[in-house]
């Protein structure tokens, strides 16, 4: 009875340092994920203009300018009034590229250089049917929003679920690897 009770504490030792260690890789793997940049702007003071009717989309833009801000490698100000904004913050209906709905999407315009692209425009667009009919929230909406700008700034898709650069994300915000690697695209 005595040796059972000891080959049951030593299975459930090993099980707990197996899921242990797993854990560990895991959230190892997480904490060095990195979000690739691909570009930025001349100055870390970017201007945008929100150019939707409704509130609602108006307040998902401005909650995704917040998170951005909140890090503080850049400013996302607003444009003055008659001012073409750097970047323009929209939503549409539909949208669809390449035969794929998508939660959001960003065009943009760059100098190419050897360095460092410089962007000089970009159009971040919500689309309101898919966000819809999925169900998003409004967190949802703006952790889908907060992706689009990380793209109008400068950064690429992320391998890490964790990060707001994820590929396919309405879960998560800004984190960790998205802050360095607008540290690194805008303190070259």
């Amino acid at each position: 009875m005595f040796k059972q009770i000891i080959k049951q504490i030593a299975i459930v030792s090993a099980t707990c340092a197996l899921a242990f260690t797993t854990l560990g890789g895991s959230v190892n793997a997480a904490e060095n994920a990195k979000t690739p940049t691909w570009g930025a702007w001349k100055t870390t003071t970017i201007t945008y203009k929100t150019n939707v009717s409704s509130k609602y989309y108006k307040g998902v833009w401005k909650n995704a300018v917040k998170s951005w801000n909140k890090v503080g490698v850049v400013e996302l100000v607003p444009a003055k009034s008659g001012e073409k904004a750097d970047i323009t913050l929209t939503s549409s209906s539909s949208l669809k590229t390449k035969g794929d709905d998508l939660a959001g999407y960003t065009n943009y315009s760059y100098y190419q250089k050897s360095d460092n692209n410089e962007i000089v425009s970009a159009t971040s667009t919500l689309n309101k049917k898919l966000l819809n009919k999925y169900n998003y929230t409004k967190t949802q909406r703006t952790n889908v929003a907060t992706h689009e700008i990380g793209h109008a700034l400068g950064l690429s898709h992320s391998k890490s679920e964790a990060s707001v650069m994820y590929a396919s994300e309405r879960y998560a915000s800004i984190d960790q690897q998205d802050k360095v690697a607008l540290e690194q695209a805008y303190n070259n």
